[in-house]
């Protein structure tokens, strides 16, 4: 949510509001045969439909003209982490389109080195900062610094609990809102029947807030009397992904063989996990996997109708043009609008292309280049 603009009124970013129907991928009957059973399952396919149908494009409707020779560093949580990277590349892209210069820090992962990189933007004088997954909390003492300093700081896939940043993109009721819409999916793909893992990585604003998403659907699931049970779960950190996790989950599932949905926090997880859960012979039809934040790798999974089913990407090229937008208006001396940001339910009925990267449902250049008044 941007901060400024909640001065004067906080704006809830939702789902719309879609008509009743049945996807593809699952059934519509299951253990739980109530009334209010079936109306909750009804519900879940609602939800699974608006996140996983097109999502249009929102560009603001008027705003200042570009401003001129800016210069913004970007920060991604590590140069090594595709998605990471992918997101500042796409920054740049929107920021050349507005005539505006970028300089790429690369912390690598570590915390000391993100809260360097805030202070060298500091003393470079940049104009803006643009970060990547690092939650402003890690960051808090430099960007208080950069505050002081009148350097203004947008981030993408991060929570903002000091409120230190004018806005990020998407907001922090969307993380919740992609997991509750993932686990309805697996809910759907079950057949109604959700038996689920969670594992778990608190470090994060953004996954502490997906994962309770997971938790909030299972709780009003079983309030509705329909069939879902969280069976197992296991609490890793980031530096155990390649290493001790893989064999963790496999322990997991081994005490309890009869899950079918095993969710994680982000999908770089499951590139190590499930190839162990293969080779242990975990994994049997109707067993499934689900994530956020795609690689390529689990994009092809998900294409291919492999154990990972779906996932939750954020729309690259639409936050970069977006940040860009926000940033405009700041340097311009407006307030920062509602940009409408949204992420996609990723499941093998729309799942990009061989060699394609989820950017959003809609090419968002033209539209801001045009109100930039840049051509």
């Amino acid at each position: 949510m941007f901060k400024r603009a909640a001065l004067v009124g906080a704006i809830a970013i939702v789902f719309g509001t879609v008509g009743c129907g049945s996807l593809g991928g699952g059934t519509s009957s299951g253990p739980g045969d109530s009334e209010s059973a079936r109306a909750f399952l009804t519900h879940a396919e609602q939800v699974a439909k608006a996140a996983s149908g097109e999502i249009p494009l929102t560009v603001p409707t008027s705003g200042p003209p570009a401003v001129k020779d800016k210069t913004i560093v970007t920060i991604p949580c590590s140069a090594a982490a595709q998605g990471c990277k992918f997101a500042v590349d796409q920054f740049a892209e929107a920021a050349h389109a507005i005539g505006w210069k970028t300089i790429m820090i690369d912390p690598a992962g570590d915390p000391a080195k993100m809260a360097d990189a805030v202070n060298r933007a500091v003393s470079m004088k940049a104009d803006g900062i643009f970060t990547v997954a690092i939650d402003s909390s890690t960051i808090q003492a430099p960007l208080k610094a950069a505050n002081e300093a009148g350097i203004e700081t947008i981030c993408f896939s991060c929570i903002d609990e000091p409120e230190l940043l004018v806005d990020e993109l998407p907001a922090a009721t969307q993380h919740e809102r992609d997991g509750y819409a993932l686990a309805a999916q697996a809910f759907i793909d079950s057949g109604a029947n959700l038996k689920a893992i969670l594992l778990q990585d608190s470090e994060f604003g953004n996954t502490i807030r997906r994962q309770q998403g997971v938790v909030k659907f299972i709780d009003e699931c079983k309030a509705a009397g329909a069939s879902c049970e969280l069976v197992g779960q296991q609490n890793f950190l980031v530096q155990d992904i390649s290493t001790s996790l893989p064999k963790q989950t496999v322990a997991l599932l081994r005490k309890n063989p009869g899950w079918n949905a095993l969710f994680a926090p982000y999908d770089a997880p499951l590139t190590f996990v499930l190839p162990e859960l293969r080779s242990a012979g975990l994994v049997q039809d109707g067993q499934r996997a689900y994530g956020f934040d795609p690689i390529d790798l689990n994009v092809k999974w998900i294409r291919d109708g492999d154990v990972e089913a779906g996932t939750v990407a954020s729309p690259y090229k639409w936050i970069a043009y977006a940040g860009v937008d926000q940033f405009n208006r700041v340097f311009a001396g407006e307030q920062p609008v509602d940009q409408g940001v949204k992420d996609k339910l990723v499941i093998k009925s729309n799942a990009p292309g061989e060699g394609e990267t989820y950017l959003g449902d809609s090419d968002p250049a033209a539209a801001f280049t045009q109100l930039w008044g840049v051509s």
